[in-house]
């Protein structure tokens, strides 16, 4: 009788474990759409200098909280890839394959460049971006892939 006490323990562990190791992965895999900004508004015509500088500089902001959000999702798919090569091979179907944050910075910065141009329109000093370090690697081209050969 003892035995069948124990039982139920060890098949309550390893239904513990299981229910927590698929309710982590499946926090992870959920992924986001995209939800970017128009690039044009219909009260851009009514916008001040200030209140061009105050937009193009909140979508900086913005840009920069979404960058940290892609950092993290890029985090979690390199984890995903690594746990599904090496232990658990359908975590690979939780990776995030879409880039949300990337259709969302584009269309911050597509945004800021229709203020610039509202800016230059009413002879506003154009706004300054604060990031163009951080442009200057988003738009660099992304490296090949390890183990690819570009001459053939």
């Amino acid at each position: 009788m003892s035995s069948e006490l124990s039982r139920p323990r060890s098949t309550k562990a390893t239904v513990t474990v299981a229910l927590t190791t698929a309710g982590l992965v499946l926090s992870a895999c959920a992924g986001r759409e995209a939800h970017p900004i128009a690039a044009t508004n219909p009260s851009d015509s009514v916008f001040d200098c200030a209140g061009i500088q105050r937009e193009f500089e909140a979508n900086e902001r913005q840009i920069q909280a979404t960058l940290k959000e892609r950092s993290a999702a890029q985090g979690k798919n390199v984890v995903l890839g690594v746990t599904g090569a090496l232990i658990f091979l359908p975590a690979l179907f939780f990776m995030d394959p879409k880039s949300p944050e990337k259709v969302e910075i584009d269309a911050l910065r597509n945004r800021n460049k229709v203020l610039e141009d509202i800016a230059r329109s009413k002879k506003c000093s154009p706004p300054v971006s604060q990031l163009a370090d951080v442009y200057k690697k988003l738009d660099a081209p992304a490296p090949p892939p390890p183990g690819s050969s570009s001459a053939h």
